[in-house]
């Protein structure tokens, strides 16, 4: 009788407990969607998309980010160029949603780390000037604001005018 208790009291622990519970924290603290916007190719700007999107819940992608026009800003810059380069000189292109989102489907594209990163949007080019080590969510490293540990939102131009010369306003 004891036995049977013990192995019900152990899969009913086992049921309740995530088999990682640091990613389900870690899906947990990015909060419930925007108002108004469904899941989906528009969903969660800014936010790192390799939480949810490495295959667990969601489709699995290797690279994705948010890309903003620029510097200090995060309003979102549709048609930009993300080129990316990895240890092997494979390179893969995405182009930026009308939200700034890019992804890349994991099965179209697997980088071998680390990645060398530049984005185009007319005629003016960002190249970043560290590389990706290990993580292909850009919001692992660039969060909504700057600080003393992110360089704050992807972005194309320092100033506005910048961009507007580059290829006009997003």
């Amino acid at each position: 009788m004891v036995k049977h208790f013990l192995f019900a009291a152990f899969v009913a622990t086992a049921l309740s407990c995530s088999l990682d519970p640091t990613h389900d924290e870690a899906q947990s603290d990015l909060g419930d969607e925007a108002p108004g916007v469904s899941p989906g190719p528009d969903h969660r700007p800014g936010q790192p998309c390799l939480i949810c999107h490495d295959g667990t819940t969601a489709p699995q992608w290797s690279v994705a980010g948010t890309v903003t026009g620029v510097l200090g800003s995060t309003a979102p810059l549709h048609g930009a160029t993300v080129s990316l380069t990895d240890a092997n000189l494979s390179t893969f292109t995405a182009t930026s949603n009308e939200v700034g989102n890019f992804w890349i489907e994991s099965g179209r594209w697997q980088p071998t780390y680390p990645v060398k990163v530049a984005i185009t949007y007319g005629s003016a080019t960002a190249t970043m000037s560290t590389i990706i080590g290990r993580d292909g969510s850009c919001a692992g490293c660039h969060a909504s604001t700057a600080s003393r540990i992110s360089p704050g939102p992807v972005y194309v131009a320092a100033t506005a005018a910048q961009l507007s010369s580059a290829g006009g306003s997003p």
